[in-house]
């Protein structure tokens, strides 16, 4: 695996989607996956966990809907590597669309419940 140049123009936050009441896919190639994992997101984009590899460059389609909240972010996948240690897994950078990008803070007010604060442990149950 190679290591990635850290290019990030905002912080990151990190969201545990286990428990999300609403729908949330992501939508490429003619095929929706359901976004269950969240590594982090911002303004401009967000890094995310599937089941399958998607093209460097390959355009996407990322909805999010519940009872309060209905937005469609658009943007590329910028980079996509094997998730370590878990098999058929992969780990995804996004790059929203510039249009996109009003539509990304609703989306981190929506998921902001799901926030997960580094001084949480979450062994601890």
């Amino acid at each position: 695996m190679t290591m990635q140049t850290d290019r990030r123009h905002e912080d990151r936050l990190r969201f545990c989607m286990e428990y999300c009441r609403g729908s949330f896919v992501l939508a490429a190639q003619d095929e929706e996956y359901e976004i269950e994992v969240v590594t982090d997101l911002s303004l401009s984009g967000m890094g995310l966990e599937l089941p399958v590899y998607l093209d460097p460059e390959s355009p996407v389609t990322i909805v999010y809907d519940d009872d309060t909240y209905h937005m469609t972010l658009t943007g590329s996948v910028v980079w996509c590597e094997d998730f370590p240690g878990d098999e058929g897994n992969y780990q995804l950078g996004i790059l929203f669309d510039y249009a996109s990008r009003d539509e990304s803070s609703s989306l981190l007010l929506a998921l902001r419940e799901y926030f997960v604060r580094e001084s949480v442990n979450l062994a601890s149950g």
